[in-house]
């Protein structure tokens, strides 16, 4: 007995949280490589299927959701992933399955050695961060569009300091 089939009915291993999770980071890995319509033209599908990656759609009669089923598959997030420049789906899927993504070291090698420079870019963008959420605070709450920004700046953050973390811990 296959414990993803009961009674005959297909049941999903993956949880709904999980699901959110993805499409959240498939959404912010799209950002972060120039937007969908400029993905689409470099992968096998469209923007209306990139989308369903990254979306729920229409919420149903049944309380499901139209593309609440529908995940990136695994090629397609590996190509989002190398055009943001970092393993931001694959990390998350690998969080859900209990490990981290780590660089190689040999791949470290390859990057400029680290520099000062380096730091003070993160300290810079985080200090636009924080300049971007007392804007959006200022009103006391934070609408889709702020939070949506402020996601994708925080995530170039976490990027720049992941970067930076393993060309330190590489020499």
């Amino acid at each position: 007995m296959f414990p993803c089939i009961s009674r005959g009915v297909f049941v999903r291993l993956i949880s709904e949280e999980m699901i959110l999770s993805l499409k959240g980071v498939t959404d912010a890995c799209y950002r972060l490589g120039g937007g969908v319509a400029s993905f689409a033209l470099l992968t096998r599908v469209g923007v209306s299927t990139l989308v369903k990656y990254a979306t729920l759609g229409e919420r149903r009669g049944d309380g499901s959701h139209e593309h609440g089923a529908t995940l990136i598959p695994v090629d397609i997030a590996v190509e989002a992933d190398l055009r943001a420049g970092s393993p931001i789906i694959t990390s998350e899927m690998a969080r859900h399955l209990g490990f981290r993504l780590e660089p190689l070291a040999d791949r470290i090698a390859i990057e400029a050695p680290l520099a000062e420079a380096d730091v003070l870019a993160i300290m810079d963008k985080a200090t636009d961060v924080w300049r971007m959420a007392r804007s959006a605070f200022a009103d006391g709450r934070i609408d889709a569009m702020e939070r949506r920004e402020l996601s994708q700046q925080i995530r170039r953050i976490i990027r720049a300091a992941e970067c930076v973390l393993a060309r330190l811990e590489a020499l």
